[in-house]
């Protein structure tokens, strides 16, 4: 039965870390912490703060020991000691042990910070400012987030699992040959993707791929350093589909490898000069499914982060999930990725490792709206990608695994290769097919590149998603698929002659 039969909050020990990142919603004209669902498109402009007001605030926030690590229309990304936050709203910061399905059959407990107290909202994680005089609605700890998936030779190795090879395989499997061999290459198309870190391997460098230096959001962490080798190795699947775009990657993880400026990084993305062409967000939360109620104020404030990106003529892209159910995914007007598994005689069907579902949250909302190239259960090895040498996933991915596969992906755990996918790498996919249509097409707006590649995907009618959700591909539009499996030629064409 899913999920696993165990308590879904249990207690924690209650001493918060050296430093804890957040965020702050500036008061605007309505407050952004009481918004809804129905409500958040239509008034995004209310909740938006004046550029004076953000300015007060960020020198209030900095004289009470807060490091603003971004900043928005909407408001600011804070890293701060758990002190600084009790002092400034009066509260308490606990800890609470949360269930959460870290990957498509890993569920484990994974620490929630609160600020709690009586002056605070009955919504655990937001907290109002004990002074008056500080001109915000409420702040709130970052919740946890998980990456969707995991001299090293440019080169990949072999397997003996049967798998998909960067480049050149994913580049046929996403039918993006013919239209690179048209000279549409994704030239000039800045792609941010907000991730684990990024390591310099010599597979991007053999390939000529353009790749800026790594920012880092998160204090004391090398920009040069992928603990994980997630955002490394996801990060290929842009250059698979779009050869020629450009690449700024965002590292998010502490010095352990930990996703804890996730919000941070997305809030720097959408901030850089110049303004990127596109977010690819390969990383999201997990909440129960179906839902109790609508979403707290927490995931509301950060779905208007994510609609303000949308606004400002941003593609966002979003990993639906490797079974997790969580908004960012759900936010109207982002393009979200699923999985669809190529098989080695050209048969697909959907991949049973990725969530699908009907938005409960948003009207006309399905997850996933198409799909990338994506493994199958129990661990998804089939990507041949590149990591930082003995990183995690380099180390896990070699390693059997008794409780869900013997097997390995047949690479040695310092190798800088590693075998993996998940939703994870959809969104890169669909990104470098995005960079395609945006450099044939300049000033597509994010709608239209929605439209595109999704009225031009291939239909899937075989198989099902990941358990949890159970839905079924059949012929046309369905929760398993979404629109189907991308089709990179096919998109750019209707983008030239549609647009």
């Amino acid at each position: 039965m899913y999920p696993l039969q165990l308590p879904r909050e249990t207690v924690s020990d209650n001493t918060p870390p050296p430093l804890l990142i957040g965020y702050v919603s500036v008061q605007g004209a309505e407050s952004l912490l009481a918004a809804r669902p129905t409500r958040l498109r239509k008034t995004l402009a209310a909740y938006r703060a004046k550029k004076a007001t953000r300015n007060s605030v960020r020198h209030d926030l900095e004289k009470s020991g807060f490091a603003v690590l971004a900043e928005s229309a909407l408001g600011f990304s804070v890293a701060a000691p758990g002190g600084a936050y009790e002092e400034i709203t009066g509260g308490t910061l606990r800890a609470r042990e949360v269930l959460a399905d870290i990957d498509a059959d890993y569920t484990t407990y994974v620490t929630h910070w609160d600020i709690v107290g009586d002056a605070q909202p009955k919504t655990l994680g937001v907290a109002r400012p004990a002074s008056k005089a500080l001109k915000v609605d409420g702040i709130l700890i970052e919740r946890p987030r998980f990456v969707h998936a995991v001299f090293p030779s440019p080169i990949p190795p072999g397997s003996p699992k049967f798998h998909l090879r960067v480049p050149l395989d994913v580049a046929v499997g996403l039918s993006a040959v013919p239209v690179q061999q048209l000279g549409h290459l994704g030239e000039g198309i800045l792609v941010v993707m907000p991730d684990s870190g990024w390591f310099r391997h010599p597979f991007f460098s053999a390939n000529g791929f353009n790749v800026k230096p790594t920012i880092t959001v998160v204090p004391a962490t090398d920009p040069s350093k992928d603990p994980i080798g997630h955002g490394t190795g996801e990060s290929a699947n842009i250059f698979a589909a779009a050869p020629a775009a450009t690449l700024q990657a965002i590292r998010a993880s502490n010095n352990a490898g930990k996703l804890v400026g996730s919000v941070a990084a997305f809030l720097q993305a959408k901030d850089l000069d110049p303004k990127p062409h596109i977010i690819t967000n390969s990383w999201g939360g997990d909440q129960p499914f179906p839902p109790a109620g609508p979403p707290d104020e927490s995931e509301m404030a950060f779905a208007a982060e994510i609609l303000d990106a949308i606004e400002q003529g941003i593609l966002v892209i979003f990993s639906g999930g490797n079974g997790q159910f969580s908004i960012e995914p759900q936010v109207p007007g982002v393009l979200a990725a699923g999985g669809v598994f190529l098989d080695p005689v050209g048969n697909i069907r959907a991949s049973d490792y990725t969530s699908g579902y009907a938005s409960p949250w948003f009207e006309n909302v399905a997850v996933p709206s198409v799909c990338g190239l994506v493994g199958m259960r129990p661990r998804a090895q089939y990507l041949m990608l590149p990591v930082q040498p003995d990183c995690e996933l380099d180390r896990e991915e070699s390693e059997a695994d008794p409780l869900v596969d013997v097997t390995t992906d047949g690479t040695l755990s310092n190798d800088g290769w590693a075998l993996f996918s998940g939703s994870s790498a959809a969104a890169p996919q669909l990104a470098g097919i995005a960079a395609l249509m945006l450099a044939a097409k300049p000033g597509l707006t994010p709608a239209q590149v929605v439209e595109a590649v999704t009225r031009t995907a291939i239909d899937v009618n075989v198989g099902r998603c990941h358990p949890r959700f159970n839905n079924a591909a059949v012929p046309g539009f369905d929760f398993a698929t979404g629109a189907g499996l991308a089709n990179a030629t096919a998109a750019v064409q209707f983008a030239l002659d549609n647009f």
